[in-house]
């Protein structure tokens, strides 16, 4: 009877897993939805999210310590750059391109950065990183010579998954004895600061018109707190390890919505080659038992 009682709790978790994971699938959308340039919507978005996690962290502890500010250094610094590189990428070239290439981080983490924790990396792990990577492969061979497609926004996206990466393993060791809300308020706050200026002294700042302040807000409501708020109280319901893995659907949901929104290309190749990455992903990261945590290693946008 217990089972029976917790089984609408559990349908209810895992539909708001699912709707987090699209609100994040959103977030390369809106970033081409704007018309302002990547640097500048980077810029705004930084400045707008950290302004409503400084009055959530206010709200829930009273302040924001030094000593978080000097914890998140690093992680601010990487998270900054890493928005500065993918909100350009997405400008650059199509949003499955990007999508799929910033992906490819558990595996990047797992293979790569994992022998730096003292984690053993088989060879099961590097078949199944071929294979994404392979996928990854006909995905930019799908888009190459379609009017969105760039080979400068392949390499950004390329920055961004690498830039993201770094972000992530700074995470690992700063967040050992930080809140998590804590720790991504003052993140947000050294990624702006690390941001302004340099966009600041390389783009002309246009103005923001109406159109853009509502991606802008949107941005911040849907792939901002709704899918965090949804994801975390679905994190009650639903384990992390099938949360973690739906996470992994939502580039290829942000491929699939740039079809009626831009009438971007999305054809036999990009379809082969978005199962094989999330197939290796899904595969990778049951298999290795490493869970990203949606919270700190959330979708970049």
């Amino acid at each position: 009877m217990a089972a029976l009682r917790t089984h609408p709790k559990e349908r209810l978790g895992t539909a708001a897993a699912t709707a987090a994971v699209v609100s994040w699938s959103f977030g390369p959308i809106l970033i081409k939805l704007a018309d302002l340039p990547g640097r500048p919507l980077a810029l705004y978005r930084l400045w707008l999210g950290f302004g409503a996690m400084l009055a959530a962290q206010l709200v829930v502890s009273g302040r924001l310590t030094g000593r978080a500010f000097r914890r998140s250094a690093l992680g601010g610094l990487l998270f900054g750059v890493n928005m500065l590189i993918f909100f350009s990428a997405v400008k650059e070239t199509s949003i499955a391109d990007v999508s799929l290439i910033t992906a490819l981080q558990p595996a990047l983490v797992l293979v790569v950065a994992g022998r730096w924790f003292g984690e053993r990396v088989g060879r099961r792990e590097v078949v199944l990183t071929a294979i994404s990577l392979t996928g990854v492969g006909l995905v930019i061979l799908g888009s190459a010579g379609s009017p969105e497609w760039s080979a400068w926004g392949d390499v950004l996206a390329t920055g961004a998954l690498l830039s993201f990466t770094g972000y992530f393993l700074a995470s690992k060791s700063a967040r050992g004895d930080l809140g998590a809300l804590e720790y991504m308020t003052a993140v947000m706050g050294w990624a702006a600061l690390v941001v302004t200026p340099v966009v600041v002294t390389t783009t002309d700042l246009p103005p923001v018109s109406g159109h853009d302040w509502l991606v802008l807000g949107a941005f911040v409501l849907i792939p901002g707190a709704g899918g965090h708020l949804l994801m975390n109280w679905a994190h009650r319901y639903v384990d992390v390890s099938v949360s973690s893995l739906m996470v992994v659907a939502a580039p290829v949901l942000s491929a699939l919505l740039a079809v009626p929104f831009f009438g971007e290309a999305f054809g036999p190749l990009h379809a082969i080659g978005s199962a094989m990455v999330v197939v290796a992903l899904v595969t990778l990261v049951r298999s290795s038992g490493e869970v990203v945590d949606v919270v700190e290693g959330e979708p970049e946008a």
